[in-house]
């Protein structure tokens, strides 16, 4: 090995030592019918916005056409004590503003309710709690698996092929047409479903419910443990399934975390679980509980204004250090690396 490429080496290795590490790995497994191209955009830009955000957002995901509304995920929650639960948000040593205070809401205002029972939680997000001997899906969309083993996935997630409700791809390029839905948005709508914005509170109407909801009556599941209709008044059962004003709070009711979105609570047939949506005025969100054809093009949890990326945080999924300040070793190692390159950069430039 030359000079020239054992600085290279050497560099790279201090760099990596100065940079964190992301371990979130969203994995996107298509079904035959979805094109290729589909396939790797998914895998690499959708599959990115998640890993550049959160450090331990990981999933299986199993993309296929079929008989749906808009867009459909099919899972099998798993129930932990909700003790369990927030014992393993404690243990989180690199907790986030917003982690920090959800811990102290759930600590002041769920323990009561619910701290004698259980809390249904994706199978995402208790594997990456570190919950073990969960229950995952198999392809077919209906076969339970143990999480872990060969063609079990955390969920699968079925996309509308009706001709009647056309698809816009953001990689094909080209105007989003007024009848088309954004399949990415979709797919990412959905994804946070898998990873968990899902609410399991039965509601009033049969028309308005989650795919969790049943599994376990009365239990919540992670985010149901955040709804609330003002300061201090945390939404224990379906009292608002059908009047408007309840929504996301990390902090016990004092700030609407999801960027003033509310949740759906109209009898309408969409999720309890959603937010309601101003189709086209906006502003748009990926968890709305109906697409937004024509205007939803190129929409991701990075552009509309943060309100899963908080809910997700809440709930036990990690951001970034706040502080990548590097240890006082690695500052020396990283200046004396790049002192080194710059010293190659000097000799290349002598005749």
């Amino acid at each position: 090995m030359n000079l020239k490429n054992t600085l290279k080496l050497a560099a790279a290795l201090v760099l990596a030592s100065a940079i964190p590490a992301f371990a979130g790995d969203i994995a996107y497994v298509c079904d035959p019918s979805v094109a290729v191209a589909t396939c790797n955009y998914l895998n690499t830009v959708v599959a990115n916005q998640y890993a550049t955000t959160f450090t331990n957002a990981s999933a299986d995901i199993y993309i296929q056409y079929g008989t749906t509304g808009l867009a459909s995920t099919t899972a099998y929650p798993n129930d932990e004590t909700y003790t369990a639960y927030v014992a393993a948000l404690t243990a989180n040593s690199n907790m986030s503003a917003v982690q920090t205070s959800a811990l102290a809401a759930l600590n002041t205002y769920a323990l009561t309710p619910y701290g004698s029972g259980n809390v249904e939680l994706s199978a995402a997000l208790a594997t990456n709690l570190g919950f073990t001997g969960l229950t995952g899906i198999e392809a077919d969309g209906s076969t339970s698996c143990l999480i872990g083993a060969s063609g079990c996935y955390d969920a699968v997630v079925t996309v509308t092929n009706d001709p009647g409700t056309p698809l816009y791809y953001d990689n094909l390029g080209g105007s989003e047409a007024s009848d088309e839905y954004d399949f990415y948005a979709t797919v990412e709508h959905e994804t946070d479903e898998v990873l968990g914005t899902s609410s399991c509170i039965s509601t009033q109407s049969a028309s308005l419910s989650d795919g969790c909801d049943g599994y376990g009556a009365g239990t919540p599941s992670a985010v149901d443990l955040f709804r609330y209709s003002s300061a201090g008044n945390l939404v224990l059962d379906s009292s608002l399934s059908t009047t408007p004003g309840a929504y996301f709070s990390y902090n016990g009711g004092v700030t609407n975390g999801a960027n003033g979105f509310l949740y759906n609570t109209l009898s309408n047939g969409d999720d309890y679980g959603d937010f309601v949506n101003a189709c086209p005025a906006g502003p748009l969100s990926i968890q709305d509980a109906e697409g937004c054809p024509g205007y939803d093009a190129g929409l991701n949890i990075l552009n509309d204004g943060g309100a899963e990326i908080n809910l997700l945080n809440a709930v036990g999924y990690d951001l970034p250090l706040t502080s990548t300040t590097p240890e006082p070793g690695t500052i020396v190692l990283l200046a004396s690396g790049i002192g080194a390159l710059l010293e190659l950069k000097r000799r290349r430039r002598r005749p």
